[in-house]
């Protein structure tokens, strides 16, 4: 299969690679203009409800942040064991030729009344997806894009770690996001590589935020399977089932790793919190 790499949109100013800590900057997209001169552009508008957490404490908490447990944690949870009905909504605004735009984001579990905000975009260190090329017998990488549209991710298309099994985007979002908890900040505390804070500010440090509107990876009774209708594991990366019929919206926020292994399920992150929502409605505008 033959494999080429595809420079997409790349974030303006200091939008270094989001997973080691680098600072991110609204976009500015690749020229988008006609023969004509004229500029075109593309508008997404997500509403989006029927939220699960997707989160599963697996033993005695040895970590947590401001009384949340952040360890150890599996955040996949394939086998739907510990998936949770909760109360929220989303709403994105997204011009993923601009890289720029506003997530809005709020819920309520246990631990209380959570907000999700972001207007501000950065690529990861790694590719954002992959699509297929020329021909069905090679396919592209695409780096350097914060807003991406119509790529594949993770299973074993080497994009994002095999945590599930092999899905379509239609948007697929990174960038540093503020988070709340019952009014008050919900700050990250933990270093990068470099042993600072990522995104550090005098208000004070935020988490690294992903989106993804995808098809779903769920069946009905909750559970990530295989084609061959095992439970899906990181081992099993290429057997993974999809379900194209169905959309969600995956909202995550997570620390930036330092390169340890944690006690958590995936082991480079030592905080993930991962909701889905289930009901989503999507407008597409272009001119």
């Amino acid at each position: 299969m033959k494999h080429s790499i595809y420079s997409g949109i790349v974030a303006s100013g200091l939008a270094l690679a989001l997973w080691t800590g680098g600072a991110a900057a609204h976009g500015v997209g690749e020229d988008s203009g006609t023969a004509t001169g004229v500029k075109s552009s593309t508008r997404i508008s997500i509403k989006a409800s029927n939220p699960i957490r997707v989160r599963r404490v697996m033993g005695p908490v040895t970590d947590s942040v401001d009384g949340v447990p952040a360890g150890p944690v599996d955040s996949f949870d394939w086998g739907g064991q510990a998936l949770t009905r909760v109360k929220g909504h989303a709403r994105l605004e997204i011009d993923p030729i601009a890289n720029t735009g506003t997530i809005r984001a709020e819920w309520e579990d246990e631990y209380g009344r959570w907000t999700y905000r972001q207007n501000t975009f950065g690529p990861p260190a790694h590719a954002t997806g992959i699509r297929i090329g020329s021909s069905r017998d090679s396919v592209t990488d695409i780096v350097g894009d914060p807003i991406t549209t119509n790529v594949y991710l993770h299973g074993d298309t080497g994009v994002g770690g095999p945590v599930t099994p092999t899905f379509f985007a239609q948007l697929a979002i990174w960038g540093p996001a503020k988070i709340t908890l019952n009014g008050e900040r919900f700050d990250n505390p933990y270093p990068d590589a470099s042993g600072g804070l990522p995104f550090d500010g005098p208000k004070g440090s935020l988490w690294g935020g992903h989106v993804l509107l995808s098809e779903e990876i769920r069946g009905d009774d909750g559970v990530v399977r295989t084609t061959s209708g095992e439970v899906f594991d990181m081992s099993k990366s290429s057997e993974g089932k999809v379900y194209p019929e169905k959309i969600n919206l995956n909202l995550s926020f997570i620390d930036i790793p330092d390169g340890q292994p944690s006690s958590n399920i995936p082991p480079m992150h030592r905080f993930i919190y991962y909701i889905s929502f289930k009901k989503v409605k999507v407008k597409y505008k272009y001119k």
